[in-house]
């Protein structure tokens, strides 16, 4: 009786150590993670149409401070290609639909957020509270969640390599980022300049978009 007492201890704690384990490793970003539905951040024009397909239509506008031309698809997905450089910088998604790497969807909670990703800090931008991860020897690609100010869970994602703001404008700009040649923002008023006239005007525009 005693012995098999201590064989069930040890097999409680051992089950427990593992638990534990389990519980505490965070995951971190993985390349497939500045992709969406095949296409790369970087990938040309071509790549892009040769996988999404025919879109509904496209737009030329200014998004946050770069000039792209936005494919939107039958799924509400939106593709935006820098115009200078014909390559992807940015994905915006249907979060009622779409799911990314090991599951994580509109309403994943943050304990399962930092188990895919690992753990970040917030960040407070226009309003909303986001975890942003950024792409090794990429530093201007990033997956930004954003995230419920109380408990954390994922309300939207966005796959995305333009500037955040105009700090790291700045620095995409000295560092000769080709898209972003001089005198961008004379010509196009920077940040200020959105096209919107597609878009129902009963909505709010967001960093990410739409808000959905």
């Amino acid at each position: 009786m005693v012995k098999n007492m201590g064989r069930w201890l040890s097999l409680t704690m051992l089950v427990l150590c593992w638990w534990s384990a389990v519980c505490m490793a965070a995951g971190s970003v993985v390349d497939e993670d500045f992709s969406c539905k095949g296409v790369m951040l970087g990938d040309s024009e071509s790549v892009l149409q040769a996988k999404w397909g025919e879109p509904l239509y496209d737009k030329i506008a200014i998004k946050q401070g770069v000039k792209v031309k936005t494919y939107v698809y039958k799924d509400r997905s939106e593709a935006s290609v820098a115009v200078r450089t014909g390559r992807v910088v940015d994905f915006t998604v249907d979060m009622e639909k779409y799911t990314a790497r090991s599951n994580v969807r509109q309403g994943a909670t943050k304990f399962w957020l930092e188990k895919v990703y690992g753990k970040t800090q917030k960040q407070f931008i226009e309003g909303e509270n986001y975890l942003i991860y950024n792409r090794e020897n990429h530093p201007h690609q990033k997956l930004l969640l954003k995230v419920d100010g109380d408990d954390g869970h994922l309300l939207d994602l966005r796959i995305s390599s333009l500037p955040i703001d105009d700090a790291e404008r700045a620095v995409m700009a000295e560092e000769g980022d080709p898209m972003l040649l001089e005198g961008d923002s004379e010509d196009d008023n920077g940040f200020a300049v959105i096209d919107v006239s597609g878009l129902p005007q009963d909505k709010e525009v967001h960093l990410e978009g739409l808000g959905r």
